[in-house]
């Protein structure tokens, strides 16, 4: 058991409003990368213990399950009715409420986005990938998180990633990863478009999304 008796009544409630199946897949490996995998499969426990709606099935990470999913390695979680919506890591300390967000989305069909925002979004017309990088002490980040999952449900082009920095290292090495939320725009290749640190306002995120999809713009943004 992860959560507390008190936390888990506090996630029952919030998860009161899902009365439909959602699906978590769970991809795991015994890599350095998946040393909280067992907490992640039993934090997956506990939450089908409050709300039975709520399942999940556990998978390799090289498995043929992982392949038709393009996973490359655990962990990964991901939503089988709208499977471009992923957590690489465990979604714990802030990120646990995004976590639950995106299940009650899931279950209603439908997301709270801003509108001009949604109306942006909605002309990515080619696949490309939002990598958020979070620790899970950072408070800003499930706002990042949460923006870039309201796009991939509302467009499946994009393929938007929770990446936790400390579990997956090698990509927070590879990015330069010093600042979280660091938003990094990939395309469908896994070049890279575009990065930023710090979390946008919805509408201005999308705004950014869009440009960087039509190569309007390029490298890295500062704010300062």
């Amino acid at each position: 058991m992860v959560l507390s008796d008190k936390d888990k009544e506090g996630v029952k409630k919030i998860l009161e409003p899902v009365q439909k199946e959602v699906k978590i897949l769970f991809f795991k490996d015994d890599s350095p990368r998946c040393q909280y995998c067992n907490v992640i499969e039993e934090l997956l426990g506990d939450i089908h213990s409050v709300n039975e709606n709520v399942v999940y099935e556990v998978y390799d990470a090289n498995s043929d399950k992982a392949k038709e999913y393009g996973i490359e390695g655990g962990p990964v979680l991901l939503f089988e009715e709208k499977p471009n919506i992923r957590y690489r890591g465990i979604p714990s300390g802030h990120e646990f409420p995004a976590f639950l967000d995106d299940i009650k989305s899931i279950a209603a069909g439908s997301v709270d986005i801003n509108a001009n925002a949604a109306k942006k979004i909605a002309e990515i017309d080619k696949p490309i990938k939002m990598w958020i990088f979070v620790t899970p002490t950072c408070p800003y980040c499930p706002l990042a998180v949460r923006a870039a999952h309201h796009f991939a449900f509302i467009n499946d082009n994009i393929l938007a990633e929770m990446i936790e920095a400390i579990e997956w290292s090698d990509l927070a090495d590879k990015f330069q990863v010093s600042a979280v939320p660091k938003n990094v725009i990939l395309d469908e290749n896994g070049n890279e478009l575009v990065e930023w640190e710090g979390a946008l306002p919805e509408e201005v995120f999308a705004e950014y999304t869009l440009k960087a999809a039509k190569g309007e713009i390029k490298g890295k943004i500062n704010f300062m």
